[in-house]
């Protein structure tokens, strides 16, 4: 079942251009993935536009709203994060969700776009860490491979493994699982290999992100 999605827009930021950003929104959604459902927009009367959205969101534990930029938010993606992912079409950027389990703000997702030079600069600061629990690298990751700056490997760590005859160690059950990232945060993550943009197609199910540091 693919995640949910909503699109925020609003007249008093969009005017004439409303029903092209619509379409821009809804598009962008259904290219990341999402199952996108409708597309919401607040009364013009209405005092907190934003909050109206965000309480739809909550009605159908949608995963993401969806915009147009981040002026239709106020330009506090913040806010959004608090309650679900948020994507923004220009620039083409997540803003993923407040993960609760992370406590240290430098693991926490950026608050604006980043470029491939502090991109770079995350993934050597971050080098211990695995993009399926740290918000910060996983932005870091999509924004490089986006931008044509680093192909992970197109087979597993079992695969490679089985190729060099090394045994593969099993997971040992007598630990608890650990607590990984948001099933979204997961699947901006694989969109990001599979962008038509960068020429690079990885089939990346089961690969660790782990082993992308090295790139």
């Amino acid at each position: 079942m693919k995640p949910k999605a909503i699109g925020l827009v609003r007249p008093d930021k969009s005017g004439l251009a409303a029903p092209k950003r619509a379409t821009d929104i809804r598009r962008y959604a259904e290219h990341l993935g999402y199952r996108y459902l409708y597309t919401v927009r607040p009364p013009e009367c209405h005092d907190d536009p934003v909050g109206y959205a965000l309480n739809l969101v909550l009605d159908i534990s949608a995963a993401a709203l969806v915009v147009y930029d981040l002026d239709t938010v106020d330009n506090t993606p913040a806010r959004i994060c608090d309650v679900c992912d948020l994507e923004t079409v220009c620039p083409p950027t997540t803003w993923a969700v407040a993960l609760p389990e992370i406590g240290d703000s430098t693991h926490a997702h950026p608050d604006h776009p980043l470029t491939a030079m502090e991109s770079h600069r995350i993934m050597q600061q971050h080098i211990t860490c695995r993009a399926v629990v740290c918000p910060r690298k996983a932005s870091a990751l999509g924004c490089l491979v986006r931008a044509g700056k680093l192909v992970p490997p197109v087979d597993t760590p079992r695969g490679r493994a089985a190729a060099r005859g090394l045994p593969y160690p099993v997971a040992d059950n007598a630990h608890p699982p650990a607590v990984g990232a948001d099933t979204q945060t997961l699947l901006d993550v694989l969109d990001a290999l599979n962008n038509p943009d960068t020429g690079t197609c990885a089939v990346a199910a089961g690969c660790p992100r782990s082993a992308w540091v090295g790139g």
